[in-house]
């Protein structure tokens, strides 16, 4: 007697029966759905993103003062905001509830006791909201943008509880009267030559404005001397090849009440950067220091003192400290105990001192220097966690 197999019925009802008993057996232990695959709304794409991939997340550490500082770091399950008042010693958890979920945050840090917390969207997730501080953490205004939001650095300001400027993902750079209820867009003069896309957002005083982002073949900025109403795009001296990729940071303010900004070229193979001075009317540099192609940090106390860490991306290489007391025209070269692929941040607390961020993992370590890179010191981060910071406006 020979086998026989299953009749063509049982072969065409069989798979249909299994799954009605899958469904009876959902039901039987309170499964009532199973999940669904998002389905992207129609608006328009965030730049950096794949379908299930957050935007790149930067960590970063920012001393206002010798003893109060802010930082970002990855902490489980997202990245977190934190805050101290003592030199680094007790970090306290300040991130505003509420959006945290979303992801990675990108902060500009304002003062002492004022900050932004911009949260970057997921790749379904189109509106970025944020939340603004003057308090050091404590309380927060919150509110939403049209879009995804740049990841920075400094992609929003706050001039006062009112005026608020962002810079989208796509490079739209938008402004609101209201503290963010309603936002309008910037128009920015094109450029002669070459082009730039917004990333960041500044100001130096009430009336000066900077736009900042990413150009190629200039270096290059906008800047507004009437509190944004009109803005004006600003060419930065230097030859730069066609194809070169350059990144110009936000401008800040020098004592003599100009301006200070630094532009990082990035090759194949070598990296330059120039610092850019306008103390004097006009802005002036010296020639570039070259710099071995990798990650770049850049800090400056003042237009002489000034710091660049810059980061090897070849393996098992540490990071090397460059820095400058009159303004670029000479730099000493420092080696350091750090790993290049660990180093997250830097931040410049006096012309001699200087703190990095470095983050292997969950692992949170801040190097210190306090003689011009010559010793250093390796402190674990140990972050609090205070009462729940306060939110007016949107949560969630």
């Amino acid at each position: 007697m020979t086998a026989r197999g299953a009749s063509p019925r049982w072969r065409t009802w069989g798979p249909l029966l299994a799954l009605a008993a899958i469904a009876l057996f959902a039901v039987a232990f309170g499964i009532t759905e199973l999940p669904l695959a998002p389905v992207a709304p129609t608006s328009s794409p965030i730049p950096d993103t794949t379908a299930g991939r957050l935007v790149r997340q930067i960590e970063m550490v920012n001393y206002p003062t010798s003893q109060v500082g802010w930082a970002v770091v990855p902490s489980r399950p997202y990245w977190r905001l934190v805050h101290t008042i003592d030199g680094g010693r007790r970090w306290l958890d300040v991130t505003p509830p509420g959006s945290a979920s979303n992801g990675g945050i990108a902060v500009t840090v304002m003062g002492s006791s004022t900050a932004a917390v911009v949260f970057l969207a997921f790749q379904y997730i189109r509106n970025s909201t944020f939340a603004i501080t003057s308090d050091g953490g404590a309380d927060w205004t919150a509110g939403v943008l049209p879009n995804a939001v740049s990841a920075g650095p400094d992609p929003i300001f706050a001039l006062n509880s009112r005026h608020v400027w962002a810079v989208l993902g796509n490079g739209t750079v938008l402004a609101s009267s209201n503290g963010g209820q309603r936002w309008a867009p910037v128009a920015l003069p094109t450029m002669t030559s070459g082009s730039c896309s917004p990333t960041s957002v500044w100001f130096t005083s009430p009336s000066s404005g900077w736009v900042t982002g990413k150009c190629a073949g200039v270096a290059a900025l906008w800047h507004s001397a009437d509190a944004g109403s009109s803005w004006q795009a600003v060419v930065l001296p230097g030859s730069y090849a066609s194809s070169a990729k350059v990144s110009v940071a936000p401008p800040q303010a020098t004592a003599s009440g100009g301006a200070l900004t630094t532009a990082a070229t990035s090759g194949h193979g070598t990296a330059s950067l120039r610092v850019f001075d306008n103390s004097s009317g006009s802005w002036v540099s010296p020639p570039a220091v070259a710099l071995p192609a990798g990650r770049v940090l850049v800090s400056f106390e003042d237009p002489s003192h000034g710091w660049v860490l810059d980061a090897p991306r070849a393996k098992g290489a540490l990071a090397l400290a460059y820095y400058t007391s009159n303004g670029g025209i000479n730099w000493s070269l420092r080696t350091t105990p750090i790993a290049a692929g660990e180093v997250t941040g830097l931040d410049l607390v006096s012309p001699e001192s200087v703190v990095a961020l470095a983050q292997a993992g969950r692992e949170k370590d801040l190097w210190s220097s306090a003689d011009a890179g010559v010793h250093w010191t390796r402190a674990k981060m140990v972050i609090f966690n205070g009462p729940v910071p306060r939110v007016n406006g949107i949560v969630g």
